[in-house]
């Protein structure tokens, strides 16, 4: 039977991703630049990254494509039928599910820290005001250890990108870009979200996004 393109990323998720690419970027390169003039653009940035996370646990329950977190292959049996080449699978495999899986929850470990970070001098996170002073002390200590896990997360995927391409000839980021893959017949193509409900969860996002860092 012949294969066919279908839709598997819809336009919220590969709006997100690269959003949180530029973000994540941004806030890298000024966190580490050491230049105090950067920290706006710093902390602007972590609020973005704050804001994209939210969408991203919103978009995970309530949107309806292959990003949709009730379609993440995580079980033991999915990952080990899928390491034996048992098994395909039309949108995350189990392998890249437990990365998202991982890399959200650094994001967001890294992203809660540094609200609740100070310098004594010039910056200061919005959490810094009500958390008791062992907290910050131990929050700034985990906003500088846990960028290095993210680094190698980072490192890990963009690996994974060269290997898919280069080994199993299939990109991985033309999808993330067009929204589409080549599939089987008998593969189900993800549902679009409605642009009513898209927009519900922007503004969701945004006031869950503006009372957190203003609480």
């Amino acid at each position: 039977m012949k294969h066919r393109s279908i839709l598997v990323w819809d336009r919220h998720t590969r709006i997100f991703h690269w959003l949180l690419v530029l973000a994540f970027a941004v806030s890298i390169s000024t966190g580490l630049s050491g230049d105090i003039d950067w920290m706006d653009w710093h902390v602007t940035s972590g609020y973005g990254l704050l804001g994209l996370l939210v969408f991203r646990f919103l978009s995970g329950i309530f949107a309806s494509d292959y990003g949709q977190f009730s379609r993440l292959p995580l079980g033991p049996r999915s990952v080990c039928l899928y390491v034996k080449g048992q098994r395909h699978f039309t949108g995350h495999n189990p392998l890249g599910s437990w990365m998202i899986v991982v890399m959200l929850l650094a994001l967001l470990v890294q992203v809660a820290s540094g609200l609740m970070t100070t310098d004594d001098i010039f910056v200061e996170g919005p959490w810094v005001i009500w958390a008791p002073e062992e907290w910050v002390g131990w929050a700034g200590q985990v906003h500088e250890i846990n960028y290095w896990l993210l680094l190698a997360l980072v490192a890990v995927h963009v690996l994974a990108i060269g290997f898919y391409r280069v080994v199993k000839k299939q990109s991985l980021i033309m999808p993330m870009i067009t929204g589409s893959k080549i599939a089987a017949p008998d593969e189900e193509a993800a549902t679009r979200v409605s642009l009513g409900r898209l927009a519900l969860l922007i503004i969701v996002a945004v006031a869950l996004t503006w009372l957190l860092v203003t609480i």
